[in-house]
């Protein structure tokens, strides 16, 4: 691996894990100010938000695929200001249809008091005004992430998400469990100290200081790229997001935040691939397609020795852990989903790679087409899990897609990993621990 993709990963790897410290803290404080069923709730609301997310249609991740390549200023000063405003446009359209279908979904797709409900229609404005702002922050991350600043980039997530935690919690402290005030709170911490930040130093890194009118030929351009990730980046959030959704509606908060707890803490064992491809994209957006797929399948064997122990240990460790963080009421709940969950994540880890590859050759549309064709059966088991499993089914419903995204992609992708030895033998270690 060269110096410079050492460096960037381990920029990654401290950016994913400074927040989990603060997230150690604070969420048993959660826990307790506005107990498991607000906690569970607050939950589903930030899940539901995540899913607007789609009306980025995907050109965050385009914007990054463009300012990788480039090197003429003009030109990404022309991306930049074209990707903002349509963005801007599409998330101002996202929050509309939040703010007039949401009171009619959380009543009708989720269990929940009427207090809770109340607090939650009361945050509508709040949580639509959160649409656009992600939309064009998506933008914004494109740029620090194609012109590979992820020094910068993680130092401003790390800042964001101290006060997205800090904050919010210091209001339920406050004025109580209102999940109005917190959710409020929230939206206007993460434009303050995520958003604009965000966007001054993206400005600066390219020079753009004047605004300019979209340009047609980048909008068609981006769409282009951007509408397969679209398609892919709708269909994760809803295999990411339906086993909580069915949990919710078919058990009730509290099984979302039993759920919800254990998963926050597996998928901690996914940082290290994370910041691994997050800092290989611009190198394999910029690269030719054979020192593409190589580098790709050497950082993937370097990624089985380095994972595989690490999730091993957070199989054995992971419910004394939930015992001492939230209790061992909590844990003893939590625990055996949170088992099947943190086995799941060596597959999710994987799956990032022939995901990374995909999009960084300009080919999102083969994962669209594949995760398209997992939705059903993944619906079909996950519902049939919780139905008759309960809690222990929304872990094997996650487990069950994980395996098909891991045999579509690596196909898809033209990875050979299966065929070799060292996927094999880890994979042994991870089953018995």
């Amino acid at each position: 691996m060269a110096a410079s993709l050492k460096l960037y990963t381990l920029y990654n790897l401290m950016g994913s894990l400074l927040p989990i410290v603060v997230s150690l803290v604070t969420v048993p404080l959660y826990l307790r100010l506005i107990g498991v069923d607000g906690y569970g709730v607050l939950a589903i609301v930030w899940l539901f938000l995540g899913y607007f997310g789609v009306f980025d249609l995907g050109l965050g991740m385009a914007s990054a695929n463009q300012f990788s390549k480039l090197s003429n200023h003009k030109e990404m000063a022309s991306v930049f200001w074209t990707g903002v405003w349509t963005n801007l446009v599409l998330g101002i359209i996202g929050a509309g249809v939040l703010f007039f279908l949401g009171d009619y979904l959380f009543e009708h797709l989720f269990k929940m008091s009427n207090e809770m409900h109340a607090s939650v229609v009361g945050a509508l404005p709040w949580l639509a005004l959160a649409v656009p702002v992600i939309t064009v922050s998506g933008i914004f991350s494109g740029v620090i992430d194609g012109r590979q600043k992820f020094l910068m980039l993680n130092a401003l997530g790390v800042a964001s998400t101290f006060f997205l935690q800090v904050l919010p919690l210091l209001t339920a402290y406050l004025h109580g469990p209102n999940l109005t005030w917190i959710i409020a709170v929230t939206v206007l911490s993460r434009l303050l100290f995520g958003a604009l930040p965000m966007g001054v130093v993206a400005i600066r890194i390219l020079g753009a200081v004047k605004p300019e009118l979209p340009q047609w030929h980048w909008v068609k351009k981006l769409l282009g790229y951007g509408g397969w990730t679209t398609i892919s980046s709708m269909v994760v959030p809803i295999t990411g997001a339906m086993d909580k959704f069915m949990l919710g509606s078919m058990v009730g908060p509290a099984a979302v935040t039993f759920f919800a707890l254990p998963e926050r803490l597996a998928r901690q064992g996914a940082i290290v691939p994370g910041a691994v491809t997050r800092a290989l994209f611009p190198k394999l957006s910029a690269g030719n397609e054979y020192d593409a797929r190589e580098i790709t399948l050497h950082s993937l064997d370097l990624l089985l020795l380095i994972q595989t122990p690490l999730i091993c240990a957070l199989i054995l460790v992971l419910q004394p852990f939930l015992g001492i963080w939230v209790g061992w009421s909590v844990a003893e709940k939590a625990g055996p989903v949170g088992l099947i969950i943190a086995a799941t994540i060596w597959i999710v880890g994987l799956n990032y790679f022939p995901s990374m590859l995909l999009q960084a050759r300009g080919r999102p549309d083969i994962a669209a087409k594949l995760r398209i064709l997992e939705l059903l059966p993944y619906f079909l088991v996950l519902w049939t899990a919780i139905h008759y499993l309960g809690l222990i089914g929304g872990g094997i419903g996650l487990l069950f897609v994980s395996v098909l995204d891991m045999v579509f992609l690596f196909f898809g992708a033209g990875l050979p990993v299966f065929m070799n030895k060292i996927f094999w033998v880890p994979r042994h270690f991870k089953w018995v621990a």
